[in-house]
């Protein structure tokens, strides 16, 4: 049962129980502006999109539970289990947003086409962003956008869209604001109902649709950073994407190793934070690729991903040991981010491993180290040690059959889902999709001469027997 059916019928019961008798519609679509057709129609989402950087939590951003549970209970405008957020940058500052793609299972959607909907429709957002190079205009009032930009997500599912600072506030009617009291502070717009006093963009990334994603709504609001100082003296930096755990990489304090295919191409992203755990905004940082001395072997290309959200990748120099193979110079974002993309060209590596948890192999490792640090800041840097390894490839559809007595066994191996037919002198016509890797088939046939047919996964074998 959805939430917004239990919630309904709670409601019900409750206005049944103290006087008002019984009601036909559900309870929540009174509570929203706009008549409903059918308040079910969000609620079984194909695909799920969350912002995975910066991560934006309660502490660090305005999280507006009002509007989720309007925009999906109340209404069904949007897939249930959306988020929305909002959250204050400094003017004159990049955003790196990297959004991860997934079933509702939970499976990453590698290869996918997200749009990112900037300056949707009908959020007034005023604020002339540049989305990987193109320009949005003022959200208009009506369901188009300022612009829709498209992206692919890589072998995890992940997509970074890269936000620029608008030029001037004015431009379009707003204004920009004074620097917040604090990151739960309400923003100008929602203080003053008047989006005039505010200069901000508002995006959802997009795969279907708004009604059958689940996605994660983000809401920029640029502010004055006059009184800010981006200086400072001590920053950690960290892997935030891709999502490392304990349950698909082996995680330490100053280092983190996962595994991926030969020949992947990746995003990462690096954050620093300072040591009171704010932003290490605008901070010059350099990003090492195959760190001297550590014994990295790997065969990578890496590039910083620029302002027209594509990176330059620049081969690394594995004819390097003691030295860097290649360093990489940029500047953090308005979250203490900087994104680049990896890609590793080895033809071979490391056996399969039992799982992503498994100890690196002390022997015939082929890996890549990666590693960022602020330029003459001190504190400690994660290093993300990239293990490629070959998958095993495909196992081969085999077919046997064999006859005892009056009983004909078919065994086919390594063909689960795959079509198939058997077909036997004398009885009908058999058609399956064997469920394990190994299916044994039994069947009883009378005396004489048994022709024997079996077709699966594009092989085929004939027999014939004898029975007496």
């Amino acid at each position: 049962m959805s939430l917004k059916k239990l919630s309904a019928i709670t409601a019900t019961v409750m206005l049944s129980l103290v006087g008002f008798g019984a009601i036909s519609t559900p309870a929540h679509a009174a509570d929203c502006p706009y008549p409903v057709a059918d308040q079910t129609a969000n609620d079984h989402p194909k695909d799920v999109i969350r912002l995975i950087s910066p991560v934006l939590t309660d502490d660090n951003s305005i999280h507006r539970y009002d509007f989720e549970s309007q925009f999906t209970i109340d209404c069904d405008w949007f897939g249930v289990g959306m988020h929305f957020n909002q959250v204050y940058v400094p003017f004159g500052l990049t955003t790196n947003l990297t959004f991860h793609a997934a079933t509702p299972a939970g499976a990453p959607l590698a290869f996918t086409k997200v749009t990112l909907r900037a300056n949707k429709g009908y959020s007034n957002s005023n604020a002339a962003v540049r989305i990987n190079g193109i320009k949005a205009r003022p959200a208009p009032s009506n369901a188009s956008d300022g612009a829709d930009v498209a992206g692919t997500t890589d072998v995890n599912g992940n997509v970074t869209f890269v936000v620029k600072s608008p030029d001037d506030c004015t431009a379009y009617g707003g204004v920009l604001p004074d620097a917040p009291a604090n990151a739960g502070a309400d923003t100008a717009n929602d203080r003053n109902a008047d989006p005039t006093t505010d200069c901000y963009s508002q995006f959802l990334p997009q795969i279907t649709s708004e009604k059958t994603d689940t996605a994660d709504f983000v809401e920029l609001h640029y502010f004055n950073p006059a009184a800010l100082d981006y200086t400072t003296d001590t920053a950690n930096v960290d892997v935030v994407a891709p999502t490392l755990d304990d349950t698909n990489s082996i995680a330490g304090d100053a280092l983190a190793q996962t595994y991926s295919l030969v020949g992947s191409k990746q995003i990462v992203v690096f954050q620093a934070l300072k040591g009171d755990n704010s932003y290490a905004r605008n901070h010059a940082v350099t990003v090492v690729i195959n760190k001297a001395n550590s014994g990295a072997n790997a065969k990578i290309s890496a590039g910083l991903i620029g302002l027209n959200g594509l990176a330059t990748l620049t081969p690394a120099d594995s004819t390097k040991t003691t030295a860097d193979q290649l360093v990489l110079h940029g500047t953090t974002d308005a979250f203490g981010n900087v994104a680049f993309v990896i890609s590793n060209t080895d033809t071979s590596g490391e056996l399969p491993p039992a799982t992503k948890t498994t100890a690196v192999p002390s022997t015939g490792a082929v890996f890549g180290n990666f590693i960022a640090t602020l330029d003459g800041v001190s504190g400690v840097s994660k290093t993300l040690e990239e293990h490629f390894y070959k998958a095993a490839p495909p196992a081969v559809t085999s077919i046997t059959a064999v006859a005892v007595g009056k009983k004909i066994t078919v065994t086919i191996k390594n063909a689960v889902g795959k079509s198939s037919t058997i077909t036997i002198t004398g009885k009908a016509k058999v058609t399956l999709k064997p469920t394990s890797a190994t299916q044994v088939l039994n069947y009883t046939v009378t005396k004489g001469v048994k022709k024997v047919v079996v077709v699966s996964n594009g092989k085929t074998l004939t027999k014939t027997f004898t029975i007496k």
